[in-house]
């Protein structure tokens, strides 16, 4: 039995870690959860940003393609 008091120790300290991660994430979806309001928030700021990149992205585009159909 000599062999496996050490597999024991290694499978224990394996265990307290992932149990320690768990905890840790768990913690903070917990938290992230008790500001539903703010999370909108920030939601809708970065989907603002989003729709304005892609209008930009939308402008460009039609200026490149003036360029490539009129070059200077």
């Amino acid at each position: 039995m000599r062999p496996w008091a050490g597999s024991w120790r290694w499978i224990t300290l394996v265990l307290l870690a992932w149990g320690t991660l768990l905890f840790y994430i768990g913690g903070h979806l917990v938290r992230d959860s008790e500001h539903p309001e703010r999370s909108s928030r920030e939601l809708s700021k970065i989907l603002a940003k989003l729709e304005r990149l892609k209008q930009q992205n939308e402008d460009l585009r039609r200026m490149a393609e003036s360029l490539r159909v009129n070059p200077l």
